[in-house]
């Protein structure tokens, strides 16, 4: 009896060791102004145990960094220190990578099915140093080709330029109906947006039950989460589609999800390596993580019942696609 139950237990053990990620952390010193020897990581994972997760910085570039592995799908909260407590972050409770908690104003992070290298953020920042980039160029695009209207210039609004009617126009170099502009964004900024034309003559009627919209069914836009350079999509007027194209195919030609409604894990097969975000319907990233080409996981027994959005993107092109779970 103690022999089987000394190798049930071991099996249990390699079970449970084999749930974990490997998140790369990575905090950049450059703009920090007092004095350290070395950099730690601490949070619920490691009990803030002080320099038991020291970073190093092999380059000399002053971004420091150290690669853990962490329990997939647990939700953890940890911040940057230096020389075993010595200093220590002073986070903004305000901040979009806090708890919000004006005491213990800690990072959260929701540890993700994939490996994945978090953004090396500024020292008691959620952003990168000034230096490094902050911004990104984001160029939206619109097929007018089935557009039944009369219109003579399309432009993008959104909360990025006010909804400023004509201040951003599209062109059509090429005259193939899909017409363009390139935007610089703030990265990290989570931007509502519609195509318009003619200084608001005419303005796309969005489905808020459509995966690239924010669902509002009063003020429906698209939403967008600005994280790198990016072309999105070339649309058609009022759809998340290429025109031509339904809702399946569009998204079967970059991904696709299994079982959906799902309860604890969803299956994400992708064409290309990527990042996934997944999005509630208040426009909260709850989950981001690396995928690799093929089938992925995503640990939806970590969400709360409800409709989420799942964005795909390479840097060059994107999906998306509703995700119900259901536990």
């Amino acid at each position: 009896m103690k022999q089987i139950l000394t190798t049930a237990l071991a099996v249990v053990a390699v079970a449970l060791s084999a749930q974990t990620t490997n998140v790369t952390f990575q905090v950049d010193m450059n703009d920090y102004t007092g004095s350290f020897t070395t950099p730690e990581v601490n949070g619920t994972f490691n009990s803030w145990c002080g320099n038991c997760n020291a970073m190093s910085d092999p380059d000399g570039d002053d971004i420091w960094t150290v690669t853990l592995p962490l329990a997939t799908g647990s939700t953890i909260e940890y911040k940057f220190s230096h020389d075993a407590w010595t200093g220590q972050e002073q986070n903004d409770p305000t901040a979009s990578c806090t708890n919000g908690n004006t005491v213990n104003t800690n990072r959260v992070l929701v540890v993700p099915a994939a490996a994945i290298t978090l953004p090396a953020v500024c020292w008691g920042s959620c952003t990168p140093c000034t230096g490094t980039a902050t911004t990104a160029n984001i160029t939206f695009r619109v097929d007018m080709s089935e557009f039944s209207g009369t219109f003579t210039t399309p432009e993008v609004n959104g909360t990025f330029n006010g909804w400023c009617g004509n201040c951003a126009p599209l062109t059509d170099a090429d005259g193939d109906e899909v017409w363009e502009r390139t935007v610089n964004l703030s990265i990290g900024d989570t931007i509502e947006y519609k195509f318009s034309a003619d200084n608001w003559g005419v303005q796309e009627q969005n489905d808020p039950n459509a995966p690239c919209t924010n669902g509002n069914a009063t003020y429906t836009n698209r939403v967008w989460i600005v994280t790198a350079d990016t072309t999105l999509p070339a649309v058609c007027w009022a759809s998340c589609n290429v025109c031509g194209l339904s809702t399946e195919e569009n998204t079967a030609a970059l991904f696709t999800l299994t079982p959906n409604p799902s309860a604890d894990v969803a299956v994400l097969n992708a064409t290309e390596a990527g990042t996934v975000e997944v999005v509630n319907v208040a426009g909260a990233v709850v989950a981001r993580q690396a995928v690799v080409a093929g089938e992925n996981r995503i640990e939806t027994s970590v969400l709360a019942n409800g409709i989420y959005t799942v964005r795909w993107t390479n840097g060059r092109e994107s999906s998306a696609a509703r995700l119900a779970v259901r536990h």
